[in-house]
């Protein structure tokens, strides 16, 4: 495959073309997330991330700006346009004995409250049937009326901690924040992955989230383990209906054997006796 490279110089005017774009409204409390550091980092372990605003440090015991449990993620206490502007997270890894850092500028755009919306979670169910060693996606599926803005964040937790912080390896994941429309309606959907489903996550307490700057949703599920009599009950119904097909097929042909022989008797019968005995009738008249 080809990829194309282009080079800017580290200034302010190049800002726009290497950032993304977040957007917070005014009163609400905002969120930052250090986005696309998967592939740099895939198992989150011993990960360390700085948040700057331009080029000042915002250290944790800033009151404005607060950690949420999981580093890459920064919130905003009661957003003001004064908070709009470009912010910069630093995630410094581990490789091979050796420190490097993987940077992210992120443009955060504040809007004024318009119009009220709640966010409605309409998918997962309260149980989701799983087999133990499979892998399993659950969508948290959230409804959002005619409201197309990008103000619904959505994310998962395991029993009240975040995703990343309970499964630090990796082994269970967010997938990508997706909007889309289905008949002019809006909706969001953040899956929960699991690679695999182990027995540990029978007795998790898994909870999708979904919160806007007027309303916060929550909607509660669980891992159950799929019954194997149940499989087996599939599997032997055919071969049971096999059986049967064979049964009445041979029960068929053997009664229609016995019928031949009767009827053959019968037959043999009045050709020999009946009708000797009638001719004998005929000659004693004459």
């Amino acid at each position: 495959m080809s990829v194309e490279l282009k080079v800017f110089k580290n200034t302010d005017a190049s800002l726009p073309l290497v950032s993304y774009l977040q957007i917070s409204t005014v009163s609400a409390t905002g969120l930052l997330v250090c986005p696309d550091l998967k592939d740099f980092i895939p198992n989150k372990t011993g990960r360390r991330v700085q948040w700057y605003k331009g080029s000042v440090l915002l250290d944790k015991g800033n009151k404005k700006f607060l950690r949420a449990g999981d580093p890459t993620r920064l919130l905003i206490a009661n957003t003001s346009m004064e908070d709009a502007g470009y912010y910069r997270c630093v995630a410094t890894f581990l490789h091979k004995g050796k420190e490097y850092n993987v940077t992210r500028n992120i443009e955060l755009r504040v809007k004024e409250t318009t119009t009220e919306s709640i966010p409605v979670i309409i998918f997962p169910l309260e149980t989701i049937p799983a087999s133990l060693g499979s892998r399993l996606v659950v969508p948290c599926k959230v409804f959002l009326g005619t409201d197309t803005s990008s103000d619904t964040i959505v994310w998962w937790m395991a029993n009240s901690t975040f995703i990343s912080v309970a499964y630090p390896r990796g082994r269970v994941t967010e997938g990508l924040y997706h909007q889309y429309s289905e008949n002019d309606e809006n909706y969001v959907e953040v899956a929960l992955i699991f690679d695999p489903v182990t027995r540990e996550d029978l007795n998790t307490d898994f909870k999708c989230v979904a919160r806007n700057p007027w309303s916060v949703q929550s909607l509660h599920t669980t891992v159950k383990e799929v019954s194997s009599s149940f499989s087996w009950g599939i599997a032997l119904a055919p071969l049971s209906l096999v059986f049967l097909a064979v049964g009445g097929i041979w029960m068929h042909r053997r009664c229609k054997r016995r019928a031949g022989k009767t009827h053959g008797l019968t037959k043999l019968r009045t050709d020999n006796k009946d009708f000797s005995s009638g001719l004998n009738q005929i000659k004693e008249m004459k």
